[in-house]
């Protein structure tokens, strides 16, 4: 059942690349300037066209962010909470391929994708963390006010109302790991100057680890007296 899951799972996740090119990455050509001209302020520097990639084609890249929502869907499948796990984890993966090719956060996409999440949330019988919010508030505009993205801000504030104070921490913790791991290896490996780095794919790798792998290991462990 897993191995179906999973394929089945690859496939949804080539129509949701579909829907995402013929959505943002496929504009009309009026709209098609000022979208590159906003993209290539960057372009430069991007992390995706400095690395060496002559011998990959395009397609790889398709059929790998397959393969991961696949497992993605195989993920939520063995979930406690089946449905709540797949649209959370839906939302995570589409808001980092937007970032990750061209750096944005839509709010086309984000603000539903939040809304869906909450009504998950509420189907689940969640809670609304209010102390978790009252946390992120001084990080934000204390701590990495300069520091972050206003879409990966609104990402990290649609996620974190919903953990509570230690796993939103936690994730933070991972996420940030990651993101500098990443950052310094590729400058060390590739030896080429790094702009700017997508952080939602890190906050969402956050959120797989310490939400969805490593939860109650994580409640456990901040629970201990």
């Amino acid at each position: 059942m897993t191995i179906f899951v999973f394929f089945l799972g690859a496939l949804l996740g080539f129509f949701w690349l579909l829907l995402l090119q013929t959505l943002f990455w496929n504009l009309p050509k009026s709209d098609s300037r000022s979208h590159y001209q906003k993209v290539n302020k960057v372009s430069d520097n991007h992390w995706f066209l400095l690395l060496p990639t002559r011998w990959l084609s395009p397609p790889f890249y398709w059929v790998f962010a397959c393969l991961c929502y696949g497992g993605l869907c195989g993920v939520a499948f063995h979930d406690s909470e089946s449905f709540l796990a797949f649209v959370w984890l839906t939302s995570a993966f589409l808001l980092s391929l937007t970032d990750l090719i061209d750096y944005s956060v839509y709010p086309q996409l984000l603000y539903p994708a939040h809304l869906l999440l909450a009504l998950a949330q509420f189907r689940s019988g969640a809670s609304f963390q209010w102390l978790s919010l009252g946390l992120l508030v001084p990080l934000v505009f204390f701590v990495w006010q300069e520091k972050m993205g206003d879409g990966d801000l609104l990402v990290l504030a649609g996620w974190g109302t919903w953990l509570s104070p230690s796993t939103l921490l936690a994730l933070l913790l991972v996420a940030s790991s990651l993101g500098l791991l990443a950052f310094f290896s590729y400058q060390g490996i590739w030896k080429k100057r790094l702009a700017q780095l997508p952080f939602v794919p890190f906050l969402s790798l956050g959120l797989l680890i310490v939400r969805f792998l490593a939860f109650h290991t994580f409640d456990a462990f901040f629970s201990l007296k």
